[in-house]
């Protein structure tokens, strides 16, 4: 059970409203802030002395904090900017040739889909799946695979529907296959219980401001260890590499790079210390209420509202499978009716998605039923209008 002392404690910024809105960013609980705002006047105040090597033990810290979550070893974990950047090294680091293919759905955020899309430059195939009435089968997935292709990269949980793929059963193809499995885990990681072994994901992807708790700016990458020296970073400095010369020396070999043999070769440059202080306190949080009692309580609240709410008439975006609930309902409605429609959830103190005939609600483990049960009395008002 989760502790809702705890929960209340760090999300008192939230109370007296319904934040159903962590698809989009989260408001970050009180350790967060903390970490976050104490990094910067740590800076300050020791006028930056030693202000590197500290913030590298926090790396290190925070290595092990996300590995645990989910289910990888620290040095399999790499800082990045955000989910764009993760995707962005992996598709352009991977020795992709011409005549391979990549297997890609249709309803991919830009973050897992622009990168893709410009590796066709090299020759390389993409294959993308159509969704059939907003719904994703991995049967079509296995309909596309033949022995030229390389990767499969999907969404855990995609941001336009909410739904959650069975990356159990699609990591085993892609292992029986001989095909890397890529996640954009950033809809998921943080609310569901994501575990990379068990799934046999070799790369996955996830920036800060959702599930994490943190803040935009700050992400992290898994990369298995059995692929991550088939990758070639674009960029390399000298957290990168193990052939580094440290000043005031001057370097000779200008001969090749020497990698480190681990994720950290993914990371190059001073990174976002601050945005991973707040990502390794949101993470400590995280472990320590359990993300399977926290993955337990989004899905049970999302069935106490589509419950409440399905005979309503919205047309709903997200197809109703318990296997593929992720928290995160679709709903469309005529565009006209926008601003009637904001001022219903405003009445409400409700705090969601709304972009002009569609609305996603997006329920983390600081809601409650009582809310579940204020946001249906809402709907039951908004379908009078609808």
């Amino acid at each position: 059970m989760l502790d809702r002392k705890l929960i209340n404690h760090e999300f008192s910024n939230i109370k007296g409203v319904i934040f159903l809105n962590v698809a989009s960013v989260v408001i970050p609980p009180k350790c967060v802030q903390d970490a976050y705002f104490g990094f910067t006047k740590q800076y300050i105040k020791t006028f930056g002395k030693n202000v590197i090597p500290n913030a590298w033990d926090m790396i290190r810290s925070t290595r092990k904090n996300v590995a645990k979550l989910i289910n990888a070893e620290p040095l399999e974990i790499a800082f990045v900017k955000n989910t764009t950047e993760g995707i962005g090294i992996i598709a352009n680091g991977l020795p992709f040739k011409p005549g391979g293919n990549v297997i890609i759905v249709d309803q991919e955020h830009p973050a897992n889909l622009y990168t893709w899309i410009n590796l066709q430059k090299k020759g390389v195939q993409l294959r993308v799946i159509k969704s059939r009435n907003n719904d994703i089968f991995i049967e079509d997935i296995i309909d596309k695979i033949d022995e030229n292709t390389k990767a499969i990269t999907i969404s855990a949980v995609q941001f336009s529907t909410g739904v959650y793929t069975d990356l159990v059963r699609l990591g085993n193809i892609c292992k029986d296959n001989k095909i890397i499995f890529i996640v954009d885990g950033i809809q998921a990681i943080g609310r569901l219980n994501i575990d990379v072994k068990k799934m046999n994901i070799n790369y996955l992807a996830c920036g800060g401001h959702k599930g994490l708790l943190a803040t935009p700016g700050a992400g992290f990458v898994y990369c298995d260890s059995a692929i991550v020296n088939d990758v070639t970073p674009v960029y390399a400095c000298y957290q990168s590499v193990v052939n580094h010369v440290k000043p005031l020396t001057t370097r000779t070999d200008f001969s090749k790079i020497e990698w480190h043999d681990d994720a950290r070769r993914l990371e190059s440059g001073n990174l976002n210390y601050a945005g991973i202080a707040g990502i390794n306190a949101g993470v400590r949080l995280i472990n320590k209420l359990g993300i399977k009692e926290i993955e337990k309580n989004i899905i049970e609240l999302e069935d106490v509202l589509v419950k409440r709410i399905k005979h309503l008439g919205f047309e709903f975006r997200t197809p109703y499978d318990k296997e593929k609930s992720s928290g995160i309902l679709c709903i469309y409605y005529p565009q006209h009716l926008e601003n009637e429609l904001q001022n219903i959830l405003d009445k409400y103190n409700i705090f969601i998605t709304n972009r002009g005939g569609y609305i996603r609600l997006s329920i983390d483990f600081y809601n409650t039923k009582e809310q579940m049960i204020k946001v249906s009395e809402a709907f039951e008002e908004l379908s009078k209008i609808i």
